[in-house]
């Protein structure tokens, strides 16, 4: 499988279903695969780092290997995920 970056908070630890980095993470954990974690910082403020990949500030964001950049609510993205399509 084509090696991602997950763009994540920083803060990911308690490893609950509340926390919307760690549901996809997981669910690439589940499907086997690779990715590399690019940790960015807690809160909801401005992320210039995130902005400049995605265009936008909220996380979790996946960047694919062909360049595509991927972000939605992380119930939908852990779900692409599960469905094999990343």
């Amino acid at each position: 499988m084509a090696k991602v970056k997950l763009h994540r908070c920083s803060w990911t630890f308690l490893h609950t279903e509340i926390d919307a980095c760690w549901k996809v993470q997981k669910a690439l954990d589940e499907q086997g695969v690779e990715y590399e974690v690019v940790k960015h910082g807690f809160g909801k403020g401005k992320r210039p780092s995130v902005e400049s990949v995605s265009g936008q500030s909220k996380l979790p964001v996946l960047e694919l290997q062909d360049g595509e950049v991927y972000r939605e609510e992380s119930a939908e993205m852990a779900a692409r995920i599960r469905a094999g399509h990343i």
